[in-house]
């Protein structure tokens, strides 16, 4: 039989994408961006912490210092640390609560109520407890929203009438009654918030699962529909070359006596069957919109050609081949379909790499390995465009498993790539 030529090595598809994962949430969820599409969000909140902060601080300070007799400089750090726990709130939800409630006690022990004036929380604080709740049960921290709230209204009942402060019971019921409704309104906005976005997440990554799983499934199911039709070809041509010498072995070798010929017979007959149950079992498997292929399938006779055929390109490539690997036309098909998967990936991922390739024979299988250099190739040169999703990987695995053997992808300790597959022989190749 003569050798067919070396078909190019194919375009291969990129590594596959790992599926999303949900993000947790909650009272002890991460506050800060765990998405690219979050950056937007976060952007957006950061600037509308700022915009309260900012005005919110410069209306508190004179407001303690001139209505509640604060001292200015004590009145202004307490702006700060009051104001400045609505942006601690976006990273550090324990040091918002801490940097309030610490500015509200100086402000109970250093400031006194004036006649009309709220007592013991001035509408700046309201404002800022508000938001700093509402913010803190928005973005997953539920348990610092809580605490605070407590806060807010423990911390003023329990300092509002001290001493000399002017305080009555009216004007403090009045006030502590309307500040604890307000935040609390602002609590549960939060919470509802936050709850609602966690089950919309949960949803959608569930939904991003199932379409990752489900593309996965039918990648593989194509690659064993296309195994199956590369399997017919070698079988059938193997019982083709059986049906064709049983039938004319009669002609080829006169004088056979009558049980001879009907042996013989009887041979291209159940070769002749085998091959119309196997062009059955394909029909189910075949692709409706694919092409039949007719070549003969190429084995480890054939591999010289291929690596020469890629070196043409241009990759820098050694190989090495074991004359005395004689694996059957499976293992030989097998390894020839996975050497020029993986040149190609070299090709493709990382163009210009030193690669070499090895053939070897351990024990009673054949031994595949490709391993490539880390490339230095320009940044102009061909990338990866996200296309296939690991069809080209997946196909290299079931064509081991096929076989029975193993095999072994992934990056080396230099930054290279090596493919690495061990194939049990099948029976010796008969030369012809």
């Amino acid at each position: 039989m003569s050798t067919p030529d070396a078909p190019q090595p194919p375009v291969p598809p990129a590594p596959p994408r790992p599926p999303a994962v949900a993000e947790p949430h909650g009272p002890d969820a991460p506050t800060g961006p765990d998405r690219p599409d979050a950056w937007s969000v976060e952007i957006v909140t950061w600037s509308v912490v700022v915009s309260a902060a900012v005005p919110l601080y410069a209306v508190s300070v004179p407001i303690d210092a001139a209505t509640y007799g604060v001292h200015v400089a004590v009145a202004f750090g307490i702006g700060l640390l009051q104001a400045g726990a609505l942006p601690l709130a976006m990273r550090w939800p324990w040091a918002a609560v801490a940097a309030f409630l610490t500015g509200h006690v100086l402000f109970l022990l250093l400031g006194a109520a004036p006649h009309g004036a709220p007592w013991p929380v001035s509408v700046p604080q309201m404002i800022l407890l508000a938001l700093i709740v509402g913010l803190l049960a928005w973005r997953g921290g539920l348990r610092p929203a809580l605490v605070l709230w407590l806060g807010g209204v423990l911390v003023p009942l329990g300092l509002a009438f001290l001493p000399d402060r002017g305080a009555t019971l009216d004007g403090v019921v009045a006030n502590l009654v309307t500040s604890a409704s307000v935040t609390a309104v602002a609590l549960g906005a939060g919470w509802l918030a936050d709850t609602m976005r966690s089950r919309f997440t949960a949803e959608l990554d569930e939904e991003r699962k199932l379409g990752a799983a489900e593309h996965e499934r039918r990648l593989i199911a194509e690659e064993r529909t296309r195994i199956a039709r590369e399997l017919h070809d070698v079988v059938a041509h193997r019982m083709s070359i059986i049906q064709v010498q049983a039938t004319s072995a009669p002609y080829r070798l006169p004088g056979l006596d009558e049980p001879v010929v009907a042996e013989f017979g009887e041979i291209a007959a159940t070769a002749r069957g085998a091959m119309a149950e196997m062009r059955e079992l394909l029909t189910v498997l075949r692709d409706p919109d694919g092409e039949a292929e007719t070549a003969p399938q190429p084995g480890l006779d054939d591999l010289p050609a291929l690596v020469d055929s890629v070196a043409r390109t241009g990759l820098p490539v050694t190989a090495s081949f074991d004359e005395s690997v004689r694996g059957g036309a499976l293992a030989g098909q097998m390894s020839y379909r996975i050497v020029q998967e993986a040149l190609s990936n070299v090709l493709r991922h990382a163009p210009g790499a030193t690669t070499a390739v090895a053939v070897r024979a351990q024990g009673a299988a054949v031994v595949v390995t490709v391993e490539n250099a880390p490339t230095d190739a320009p940044a102009g040169a061909p990338a990866d465009d996200g296309a296939g999703l690991g069809h080209g990987l997946i196909g290299m695995r079931e064509r081991a498993r096929l076989v029975g053997g193993t095999i072994e992808v992934g990056p080396t300790p230099l930054g290279g790539f090596r493919v690495h597959a061990v194939l049990p022989m099948s029976a010796p190749r008969e030369d012809s």
